[in-house]
C-alpha cells in the first residue's frame, strides 16, 4: 500500500493542478498577491504561463525556480498590480498582450539578445524539455524600451499549430488576421507596459520574406525600432505595397506603431517567411471603432519574385526603392 502512495499523489496532485489552470486562466486578473505581499509561485505560475501547453507536467513547477523567479516583496515602481505575479516568476517580464476577442492574452518577456527566448518558456525551461517542439516565448525585441514606447515596439513569436484545438502558442492567433473579415471583429492591439496600458489599432497585415535571394537582392527590415518620422515614408510605402488588406485605418510618419511578427509558410517551406500584424497607436480621443466600409481586398500585393517566378508572372514591384530603416 505505501508503494502505491507516492503514484497515488502524483495522480491526484495532477488532477487538481489541470482544475487550477482552467479556473486560473478564466480570472487570472482576480487573483491576489496575498497578505504581506508573498505570491505563491506554483499558483502565479499557473496563472501565468502563457507559453506553457496546458499539459505540461505541473508537478516540475517547484524545479524550475531560479534566482530571479523567487516570492519577493519588492517590484518596480508604479508596476500596474495585475502585473506583480508574473514578475514574481520572472523578472525579465516587461510587458503583457493581447488581442481583445481572441485566444491572444499572454505575457511578453525581453531579453539582452533576440535568440534566448526562441527555446526558453516563461519558467526559464529550454521547451524542448517538456514539448517535442521548441516553441519559446513571447518576447520583446532587445533593442525596445522596455519602460516606455519605442517608434517601433516590435514583438517576436513562434506559431506551432494546434493540439486538440488548444494553441501551442499565442502568436498561432495572428494567423487569423490573413482574413479581412477576422481584422473587422478584431482590429484592436493592447499592449502594457509594467506600468502603462497602451491601445493600438490594426493598420496592415502582410507578409515579408527574410532572405535577400528569394526578393531580388532585397529584405524589408520591417523590425527596426528607432526609425525617424522621415525614414518612415519609406517604410508606409514597402507595407502598402505588402498588406494582404486595405484595412482603412491610417498610418502617419509621426505615429507609434507596434509589430507582432511570427514564421509562416505561405511561399513553401524553402522560404522564409514571416506573418506581420502592425498597428499605430490610438490617436488621442479617438475611437477604437474602424469604418468596415473601407476595408477591401489588395489582390495585386507584393510577393517575393521566387514567388513570381514559381507563377510564371511578371513582378510589378522588381524595380521599386529598396528602403533601409535609419534613425536619420
Amino acid at each position: 500500500m505505501s508503494k502505491k502512495l507516492p503514484a497515488i499523489l502524483c495522480a491526484v496532485f495532477a488532477a487538481v493542478s489541470v482544475v487550477l489552470i482552467v479556473l486560473s486562466v478564466m480570472n487570472f486578473t482576480k487573483k491576489s498577491d496575498g497578505e504581506n505581499g508573498v505570491i505563491d509561485e506554483k499558483t502565479a505560475g499557473l496563472v501565468l504561463a502563457q507559453g506553457v501547453e496546458a499539459d505540461a507536467p505541473s508537478a516540475e513547477l517547484d524545479g524550475v525556480v531560479s534566482n530571479n523567479m523567487k516570492n519577493q516583496n519588492e517590484f518596480p515602481a508604479g508596476i500596474l498590480e495585475e502585473l506583480k505575479p508574473a514578475y514574481a516568476i520572472n523578472n525579465n517580464l516587461v510587458g503583457w498582450l493581447s488581442l481583445p476577442g481572441t485566444e491572444l492574452d499572454t505575457a511578453v518577456l525581453q531579453s539582452s539578445d533576440n535568440n534566448y527566448y526562441l527555446a526558453k518558456d516563461f519558467y526559464e525551461r529550454t521547451t524542448y524539455e517538456t514539448s517535442s517542439d521548441n516553441y519559446g516565448n513571447i518576447y520583446l525585441d532587445y533593442r525596445c524600451l522596455s519602460d516606455g514606447l519605442s517608434k517601433n515596439m516590435i514583438i517576436h513569436g513562434h506559431t506551432t499549430g494546434r493540439a486538440s484545438g488548444v494553441p501551442k502558442q499565442a502568436f498561432r492567433s495572428l494567423y487569423d488576421y490573413r482574413d479581412k473579415e477576422h481584422f473587422i471583429k478584431n482590429p484592436i492591439i493592447k499592449y502594457s507596459t509594467l506600468t502603462e496600458e497602451y491601445t493600438y489599432k490594426i493598420c496592415a497585415v502582410f507578409l515579408s520574406t527574410t532572405q535577400k535571394k528569394d526578393d531580388n537582392g532585397y529584405m524589408f527590415n520591417y523590425i527596426y525600432p528607432d526609425m525617424s518620422d522621415n525614414n518612415m515614408v519609406g517604410y508606409i510605402e514597402q507595407v502598402n505595397q505588402r498588406k494582404l488588406y486595405e484595412t482603412g485605418v491610417s498610418l502617419e510618419p509621426t505615429d507609434k506603431i507596434i509589430t507582432l511578427s511570427t514564421c509562416i509558410y505561405d511561399y513553401g517551406k524553402s522560404v522564409d517567411t514571416r506573418l506581420v500584424v502592425v498597428g499605430r497607436l490610438l490617436h488621442e480621443g479617438e475611437s477604437e471603432q474602424i469604418d468596415t466600409s473601407l476595408v477591401k481586398d489588395n489582390p495585386d500585393y507584393r510577393r517575393p519574385q521566387v514567388w513570381y517566378n514559381s507563377k510564371g508572372k511578371t513582378n510589378p514591384y522588381k524595380d521599386s526603392a529598396k528602403w533601409e530603416p535609419s534613425p536619420n
